[in-house]
């Protein structure tokens, strides 16, 4: 027996003498429980006795989001609650307006925007908007801001998931109208159109296996939803198949073996395998018996993509192009520059005060994307109650930086 060296492994403890860095850490090659402290960082801020005057910006707290963990990209979470007191000094109710402000400096010493991915054109679905999507699920690499290319900013609305979208049929007649000795092969048997819409695979006088298939262009690595179904006008049993060749020995998927008068749907998803760029599918009847007969229908080979939609303003243009795809970026400050501040949140509240004193809480939060450096931030506010002042009571900030399953930087 040649020697053969086994691909090298490792279980149990490992112990790392020198230091780990982000590089040497790849997409789902650890799982978050083999991290300590290093998967999620919460962070608590507290202020309190800031007085606010009428129509006036005060700066209630200026705190920094660290720089994450192992040098990790993670998501950065930005989450305020905040008390205050309103002393009008009459007792007539004054109704006016609150505002509360989430503010970040832009960085000076790194790209302000960070890569969401390839945007391929889906459609217009409104005026003034236009429908692109992502391939995966990349829901994190949004965030407060705005999107576009990497000097164009614009708003988005409607940003989604869905997983396993269906694409294209890529079997030709698998609903068998019509001759289907064009598109189907058949192997140790015969193969009929019954009622115009079946076929139908009955084996000969000889012993092998009879059936019938069709071969389709694949991607390998790729998923790809199989379909179809049986018919009970059959004498014998049948089996589904999906193979890497005309044989039915080198099948990657087989079904149950469905009763003669079985009208079930087969469905499965599969995963090519590297170097496969061809799949054969094929339905087959598993008598020997000359004459028996297995009827099919319906059959459907589709790629799955999952997709991350979301609609794009197209104020000052369209940013992906509908015949080519486009890298989109997300810009969590917009077009402010290098070291202002930019208002990545802003909240605004319409209240109307009781007699003399009032309480009231606002709240206000900021997903910033994923990022990993120290961010400086700051909370602000102001109001538009003439000749009163709204003291602070409590505010508390809390920042979380949590890993999103990915070390995407570009």
């Amino acid at each position: 027996m040649a020697w053969q060296q086994r691909n090298p492994r490792i279980s149990g403890n490992l112990i790392v003498d020198g230091t780990l860095e982000s590089k040497h850490i790849k997409t789902d090659s650890i799982t978050a429980n083999k991290f300590t402290g290093a998967t999620q960082e919460s962070y608590y801020n507290y202020f309190d006795a800031q007085s606010i005057g009428f129509n006036t910006y005060v700066t209630l707290h200026e705190f920094e989001i660290p720089s994450t963990e192992l040098d990790l990209v993670k998501g950065r979470h930005i989450a305020v609650d905040w008390y205050g007191l309103l002393i009008t000094g009459t007792s007539s109710t004054v109704g006016s307006t609150i505002y509360l402000y989430i503010e970040v400096q832009v960085p000076t010493d790194t790209p302000s925007f960070r890569g969401i991915g390839i945007a391929t054109h889906d459609s217009y679905p409104v005026s003034g908007f236009q429908r692109v999507w992502v391939e995966g699920q990349v829901l994190n690499r949004f965030g407060v801001g705005q999107v576009g290319g990497s000097s164009t900013y614009r708003t988005y609305r409607n940003l989604h998931y869905v997983e396993n979208e269906e694409q294209a049929q890529l079997v030709v007649n698998g609903t068998f109208s019509g001759s289907i000795s064009t598109n189907w092969t058949a192997v140790g048997g015969s193969l009929v159109n019954q009622f115009g819409s079946l076929a139908l695979i009955e084996q000969d006088d000889n012993s092998d296996r009879a059936y019938f298939y069709q071969a389709v262009t694949v991607e390998a690595g790729q998923r790809y939803l199989f379909s179809a179904n049986n018919s009970s006008y059959s004498t014998a049993s049948g089996k589904l198949h999906i193979s890497t060749s005309t044989d039915i020995e080198d099948a990657i998927y087989s079904s149950v073996d469905y009763s003669s008068s079985s009208s079930a749907t087969d469905k499965k998803i599969i995963t090519i395998p590297s170097g496969t760029t061809t799949v054969y599918v094929m339905g087959e009847v598993t008598s020997t018996t000359d004459g028996d007969q297995h009827s099919f229908d319906n059959f459907s080979l589709k790629k799955l993509i999952n997709k991350t939609y979301v609609d794009i303003s197209t104020s000052g243009g369209a940013v992906v192009s509908t015949s080519n795809p486009t890298q989109i970026y997300h810009h969590p400050f917009g077009s402010a520059s290098g070291g202002t501040w930019a208002v990545v949140t802003q909240r605004i509240m319409s209240f109307r005060s009781n007699p003399y004193t009032s309480y009231f809480n606002m709240r206000a939060d900021a997903y910033l994307g994923i990022e990993r450096i120290n961010l400086k931030c700051r909370i602000r506010a102001r109001h538009f109650f003439s000749g009163d002042t709204i003291t602070t009571q409590d505010g508390v900030v809390k920042v979380e930086s949590r890993m999103t399953g990915e070390q995407h930087e570009s």
